[in-house]
């Protein structure tokens, strides 16, 4: 049994996001008759200051992953979070999984942004294998060359733990007091979320000027979108409640007791939440963007922002239909990471396909 060392540092501090992809990955190698071996950060890590928390991730990248691997019996190391280990690299024992390229930008001139660039610089450089978690970012990825000696895979994003969520829940809409339209919208911290520009459509919209609007998605730092929604007129702003981090059977309580599950966003690599939406049956109103343009299921309304109150009223209107089968996004995950850790060429080889 080949055993692969997944590198999931924030697995067990942070509930969302790159964290729940890399559960998801080992648990889909565990069903496709792989030994994955997690690697996370003490859970008191945590709790440190973001600085330091991410100078220790880049530690644990670049030595401690190697060194787990290796003392551990792996064959491999998987690193899910947009860079990737160099030592692995030049050993070429290393797949880097990439979720988006908002960090390759030239303009993002954080220091995040500029460890990513360099880690797959090098990646690139022993021209290790690269997997994408979407295929809007593998499509991104196949048009540039700095990409064109690595062999580009398909690794999905799957949903085992939200499956298992919902079926303890149920999809039936929640009993709830009666009371006026309940709207989800799911958002974070970050300008790509654009919560402001949200707050802006919320504030001004006639479809849901009776609207309660409940904001999930920043988890330990529900006083940023708390300050944003203070700062609206107070008849638009006793509409909204932020809510703090949620388990997973709470994120789906609240999906299947709201009327329209809203996701707001400039740019995404993916669309955990429109996929997650729709799975409980609710109407998803989304931006029109190119990640979520590959998600559209009966029932999830796209809009651009000039178009957003008829979107918003289909939205409101809609009754019911299919739901997305997660059967097939884990499915399709297991098939690719067989593809890829068994059967795959050599790195070197063509721009595969996924």
């Amino acid at each position: 049994m080949k055993r692969v060392l997944v590198f999931n540092f924030f697995g067990g501090v942070m509930d969302r996001g790159i964290p729940l992809y890399a559960q998801e990955l080992a648990e889909c190698m565990r069903r496709a008759g792989l030994d994955p071996v997690e690697l996370r950060c003490p859970r008191r890590l945590g709790r440190l200051p973001r600085a330091l928390r991410n100078l220790t991730f880049v530690l644990y990248e670049q030595l401690v992953a190697p060194a787990a691997r290796v003392v551990r019996g792996c064959e491999l190391t998987v690193y899910p979070y947009n860079s990737a280990g160099i030592v692995d690299a030049a050993l070429g024992r290393s797949l880097i999984v990439i979720h988006d390229l908002i960090g390759n930008s030239r303009r993002n001139g954080s220091l995040a942004a500029a460890y990513i660039r360099c880690t797959q610089a090098v990646h690139r450089a022993f021209a290790r294998p690269v997997c994408a978690a979407s295929a809007h970012t593998l499509a991104q990825l196949r048009k540039l060359p700095a990409f064109r000696r690595c062999a580009l895979r398909l690794w999905p994003n799957s949903f085992h733990a939200f499956e298992a969520a919902l079926a303890r829940h149920g999809m039936q809409p929640s009993q709830r007091p009666p009371g006026p339209v309940r709207v989800l919208l799911c958002s974070g911290s970050g300008p790509n979320k654009d919560l402001a520009g949200a707050l802006t459509l919320f504030g001004q919209s006639r479809v849901l000027e009776r609207a309660e609007l409940r904001i999930v998605g920043f988890g330990d730092e529900t006083e940023l979108a708390r300050r944003q929604a203070g700062d609206l007129p107070k008849a638009v702003r006793d509409r909204i409640v932020v809510l703090p981090r949620l388990s997973l059977g709470e994120l789906v309580a609240e999906y299947t007791a709201s009327d329209v599950v809203w996701v707001h966003s400039r740019k995404e690599g993916f669309g955990r939440f429109v996929v997650e939406a729709a799975m409980c049956g609710r109407p998803v109103l989304a931006s029109d963007i190119g990640a979520f343009r590959r998600l559209v299921a009966p029932g999830v309304c796209l809009y651009r922002k000039q178009h957003f109150e008829a979107a918003a009223a289909r939205a409101m209107n809609w009754k019911s239909g299919p739901t997305p089968d997660p059967a097939a996004w884990y499915a399709s995950l297991e098939a690719a990471v067989l593809e890829t850790l068994l059967d795959a060429p050599s790195p070197a080889c063509r721009q595969g396909s996924p």
